[in-house]
């Protein structure tokens, strides 16, 4: 396995198209999970250091942030999933892409600002099993009931072909 990217947001740019992240990182979606956390969390582990330190401070700048920009971007794009009569099918599906680029840029963003919280501890056994402890300490935080197995398998079967 060559070397997981050093930067966070070249990481999730490596992995997330490979087979079986994105299906994972919408089950995790859909349980509650915010995916950028869970590919900090995957990103640290990669690099054999415990994220559960700073757990907090990732998950109140990550609420922040979403609450702020991602989700009132994602509400206008799904507003603009089918066009007001008063405003062209063309340019309502323009205004859509824009806002689409405007999420990509705000996760963009959200990672720059992940990257420099916490990650100086180094973890103890495996990658795979630390991403799996940390990942399990956040869905335990929310209350959220899902397996992370399928997640850290294929993000970490993706940093095999990397």
């Amino acid at each position: 396995m060559s070397p997981a990217p050093a930067r966070f947001w070249d990481f999730s740019l490596a992995v997330y198209p490979a087979a079986g992240v994105k299906p994972a990182c919408l089950a995790l979606q859909a349980a509650g999970l915010d995916v950028n956390l869970a590919l900090w969390i995957a990103w640290h582990g990669a690099h054999d250091r415990d994220a559960r330190p700073a757990l907090d401070a990732a998950l109140a700048l990550s609420a922040d942030w979403s609450t702020r920009v991602v989700k009132p971007l994602r509400a206008a794009r799904d507003a603009l999933k089918t066009a007001p009569d008063y405003v062209s099918r063309d340019a309502a599906g323009a205004l859509r892409n824009a806002i689409l680029s405007a999420e990509l840029e705000a996760e963009r963003l959200e990672q720059l600002a992940l990257e420099a919280v916490g990650g100086t501890v180094r973890g103890e056994g495996s990658r795979r099993a630390l991403t799996v402890a940390s990942l399990e300490r956040y869905t335990a935080r929310l209350g959220a009931q899902t397996p992370v197995e399928p997640f850290v398998e294929s993000v970490f079967g993706a940093l095999e072909k990397v």
